[in-house]
């Protein structure tokens, strides 16, 4: 399961991916259109900077962009990021029938989260909008 914190990073950095090629976003804009309390979200876009995956603008027309291109941004690293590395094998003296099965788990899990990137993302949820979108033909 994932932290709240990661599922508000993993929303914030698809909405930066959504706007790419615009005007950077508030943090205001960010918090209202994803949901997320803007007092994580400070915290949350410090991280993803202070990582190289957003760059701030200030002054009038400032807020966040993203730092490199969302082709380039996969699930996996804003996961580990934000909550770490997953299945860290129980500490024991002497190997266990479970540890082949905690290091499948973890090597599955890491190549989706590695393979699925933010562009395909922003691809996959305009699909779902248009899906959702009543066609009415007279």
């Amino acid at each position: 399961m994932i932290s709240k914190k990661c599922m508000y990073a993993l929303k914030a950095v698809l909405a930066l991916a959504r706007n790419t090629g615009g005007k950077p976003m508030t943090i205001h804009q960010i918090a209202e259109s994803e949901q997320i309390p803007a007092r994580f979200l400070e915290a949350i876009l410090r991280d993803l900077k202070q990582n190289g995956l957003t760059d701030s603008v200030r002054g009038k027309d400032g807020g966040y962009l993203l730092a490199i291109p969302p082709r380039e941004i996969s699930v996996g690293q804003i996961v580990r990021l934000m909550d770490g590395p997953w299945f860290l094998p129980p500490e024991h003296e002497k190997e266990n029938v479970f540890d082949p099965v905690w290091e499948e788990a973890r090597d599955k899990l890491a190549d989706v989260l590695n393979t699925k990137h933010f562009q395909t993302l922003v691809a996959e949820q305009e699909d779902l909008r248009r899906s959702d979108i009543i066609h009415y033909n007279i």
